[in-house]
């Protein structure tokens, strides 16, 4: 009886290391996948932005991923939660931040700027997350976190002049500050997750970003809307609806309940700028500037600097949970 007793704990390792390399590989296969998503939203958006009114473009899209959403809450039984009155505001406040203020400042600001631009301004998140923990956290930035803050900030502005790929200005502001409303959003949902669950609050954010630009849309542009009658327009609108918001949000999510969020994160952002990059030259015809690689090249290695060295495995902490309200560039 003895070997019997003593071989349970050996297969009892064995099957929790199985277990362990199971969440991983598909930990890792939502990462990836998220990458290639991730960087397809400013090409996209720019490729929007140009041929589509930008009102119908912002609405139809976060229309068809509300109701994805929608579908996939009721199948989990949370749809209610997201009209509680608890949660309600909470939820309002997020979606208003973190999906319709993105949606138009980016294909705004991208409306007059390029796609290679536009991914270079949107390696500001790191600076506004640290701004926004340092503020309404309460944290205390390291200084390791001060020097890739200034290196980010760095890779940014030594591209801000380069010829006209930033002009007007204000086009790249709106652009620049759309990470902003993505960390707004990261800080208030710290006040519904817990006991609130991703799933449930990325469902919110499309679903109230729904009715808020479909009102927007109706009220300032309604015959735009005959544009969606036109098969390549919805084509569009539905890839970005399905794709790049839901598909994106899903594929985040599964990574980061698998591994951790400094790891996913490390792994992540470093890649969406190049594979944006690539989409922009190959479905763009853009082709970035030598400075300009120079610049993005600096600011992923501030990025890098912040994320690198961080366990893949995940730990079991509801702050870090709270802290994965956005994924990165969406």
């Amino acid at each position: 009886m003895k070997p019997h007793a003593a071989s349970r704990p050996a297969a009892t390792d064995t099957a929790t290391a199985a277990s362990a390399r199971h969440i991983f590989a598909i930990g890792f296969a939502s990462a990836a996948l998220n990458t290639v998503i991730s960087a397809t939203q400013p090409v996209i958006t720019r490729y929007a932005a140009l041929n589509i009114d930008p009102l119908v473009f912002c609405s139809a899209s976060v229309a068809i991923a509300a109701c994805f959403a929608i579908a996939m809450l009721a199948w989990s039984g949370e749809l209610a939660a997201i009209f509680n009155r608890a949660f309600a505001p909470w939820l309002f406040g997020v979606s208003m931040a973190g999906t319709v203020a993105t949606s138009l400042t980016l294909i705004y600001g991208l409306s007059k700027i390029d796609a290679v631009a536009g991914v270079i301004l949107l390696e500001s998140e790191p600076v506004y997350s640290l701004l926004m923990a340092t503020v309404f956290l309460g944290e205390r930035p390291s200084s390791r976190q001060l020097i890739a803050t200034a290196t980010v900030l760095v890779g940014i502005g030594s591209v801000l002049g380069a010829g006209r790929a930033f002009a007007p200005l204000y086009a790249a502001a709106l652009v620049f500050v759309t990470p902003m409303f993505w960390q707004t959003s990261h800080v208030l949902s710290l006040h519904v997750m817990p006991p609130l669950t991703p799933r449930c609050l990325a469902g919110a954010r499309y679903i109230y970003a729904a009715l808020v630009l479909a009102v927007i849309t109706l009220a300032g542009h309604p015959r735009a809307l005959a544009e969606l009658a036109q098969w390549h327009v919805f084509a569009v609108v539905a890839f970005t609806g399905l794709f790049v918001f839901f598909l994106g949000s899903l594929t985040w999510y599964g990574a980061i309940s698998r591994l951790s969020l400094a790891w996913t994160t490390a792994f992540v952002i470093p890649g969406v700028p190049i594979l944006s990059f690539l989409f922009a030259m190959v479905f763009l015809g853009e082709r970035p500037s030598l400075r300009e690689v120079v610049g993005i090249a600096v600011a992923m290695a501030g990025v890098a600097m912040l994320v690198l060295g961080a366990d893949a495995r995940r730990p079991v902490k509801a702050a870090e949970a709270a802290e994965a309200v956005h994924h990165p560039v969406s």
